[in-house]
């Protein structure tokens, strides 16, 4: 988990949109100038470093009770982060920091036994689900979430543009902004969900398009548009 976790957010969307614009900004206070001055949009890069290698030193080191509780120590960072004394943002992962701090503490609290070839093969399946199918999510053959690619900012932001004035979709439009949607109000369905639902949206297209044709069911083809939008690669999709 903490290994791809770390590697996903290798990438320029994860400084941009979570580095910058929630922690800096949101978190701290931070102006544009005084990040751009001190240069601090690339310190953001320590985040899937630290991950990473807390990762590598789990799985090799001796002294796993020491790392594990390095873990604990972020987990606990991320929750001051996103915690009600924080941003109070996306209050479904507070359970799961909470929960996997009592993994933590309950798996490494005791020296790990050896693993042995037996063990291995009997699991061989679990090792495959956890640690070589993640892999294929890197070329966008495997689902996102299994992977562990979390607060990453990667992967496709769903647009949905509504050209009458629907009194369900009313309270959750977004202003005008001359992109995607030009001159009508539009959804974005990462702000929707957290609003309504408290939880992020399942990341990957065949997800998206299934809430697309739900979409156009309900309203009418006529009446709503449905744009994919790659912060990454800046590709747009319509469905």
């Amino acid at each position: 988990m903490y290994l791809f976790s770390g590697l996903h957010k290798f990438n320029r969307s994860f400084l941009s949109t979570f580095w910058m614009d929630e922690i800096l900004k949101d978190f701290f206070g931070l102006s544009l100038e005084i990040i751009l001055k001190f240069k601090l949009f690339f310190a953001g890069l320590l985040i899937p470093v630290i991950e990473v290698l807390l990762a590598i030193s789990l799985l090799v080191s001796k002294s796993k009770r020491k790392i594990s509780l390095l873990l604990i120590i972020m987990h606990i960072c991320i929750l001051i982060l996103i915690g009600p004394f924080g941003l109070n943002y996306n209050s479904v992962i507070w359970f799961w920091n909470f929960t996997l701090i009592f993994i933590l503490f309950l798996l490494y609290a005791l020296p790990v036994e050896k693993t042995d070839s037996k063990m291995i093969l009997n699991n061989s399946y679990w090792l495959i689900l956890w640690f070589i199918m993640p892999i294929f999510s890197f070329f966008g053959n495997w689902y996102q979430y299994f992977s562990f690619n979390l607060y990453s900012g990667k992967g496709y932001q769903m647009y949905i543009c509504v050209n009458n004035d629907n009194y369900e979709l009313k309270p959750y439009l977004e202003p005008v902004d001359g992109k995607l949607c030009k001159d009508k109000p539009y959804l974005n369905l990462q702000n929707w969900a957290m609003s309504e639902i408290k939880s992020a949206p399942f990341p990957d297209i065949e997800v998206y398009q299934k809430i697309g044709i739900g979409m156009k069911k309900k309203y009418g083809n006529k009446n709503v548009k449905i744009f994919l939008h790659n912060t990454e690669t800046r590709k747009t999709i319509e469905l």
